[in-house]
């Protein structure tokens, strides 16, 4: 797909995965946002590596992969496909704009799409008093974090949770993924990576995540 441009579907797709900013169970998809995205359309965009799909028991969720927040705007290219109509106009007149307002303000798109914000109380996070450990990673990040929405490397996040298991941190971290507000992801220059941000990774859809972003 990366040598073709592609499909208005395909195009549709993206730009609500990246509108959500974060997973989302295909059947939301659907039921809370109105865009059906078929299984042949879905398989298309997670073999050009696009989409991550994630299966659990008979539901399927679904998020833009590393590769699609890096390459979307590039891959969708600068003209409508063939026959799309208004609705191919309109919709690519929308992408030129934000390809142009990004370059020009020197965002990524990352820093355009962002999760919808939680409902959150003003000042630090109280620390959990159980062991939940998803609770104790957002303290974590409430005193890491100069403020919400910072993105906060994994290692720092581990190295404030002295003796909890690694895998239930990992666990608690693909759960917080799936919550409104909050994103794991990947750094996109590989090159910053130290050694102890490629060993506090936490694998999602097969891919290592460095970076926890809660809104």
């Amino acid at each position: 797909m990366s040598d073709e441009k592609l499909k208005l579907v395909d195009t549709c797709a993206l730009l609500v995965l990246l509108g959500e900013a974060q997973e989302i169970a295909n059947a939301d998809l659907k039921n809370l946002r109105g865009f059906e995205l078929k299984t042949e359309d879905r398989n298309r965009l997670e073999k050009a590596g696009l989409v991550d799909v994630r299966r659990e028991g008979r539901r399927v969720f679904l998020g833009v992969s590393d590769h699609g927040w890096r390459h979307a705007l590039d891959l969708i290219g600068t003209e409508p496909p063939k026959g799309s109509g208004y609705k191919g106009a309109a919709i690519y007149a929308q992408v030129a704009a934000l390809r142009n307002y990004l370059g020009t303000a020197g965002l990524a798109l990352s820093d355009y799409f962002v999760p919808r914000p939680e409902a959150r109380p003003a000042g630090p996070a109280p620390e959990p008093a159980g062991g939940d450990v998803t609770a104790l990673i957002r303290a974590a990040y409430a005193r890491v974090a100069r403020q919400p929405g910072d993105a906060v490397g994994l290692a720092e996040i581990r190295t404030a949770l002295p003796g909890i298991d690694r895998d239930e941190v990992d666990e608690a971290l693909r759960a917080l993924n799936r919550e409104p507000g909050v994103r794991v992801f990947g750094e996109d220059n590989q090159k910053t990576l130290t050694a102890a941000d490629r060993a506090a990774a936490v694998s999602i859809g097969n891919q290592d995540k460095h970076l926890l972003v809660i809104k």
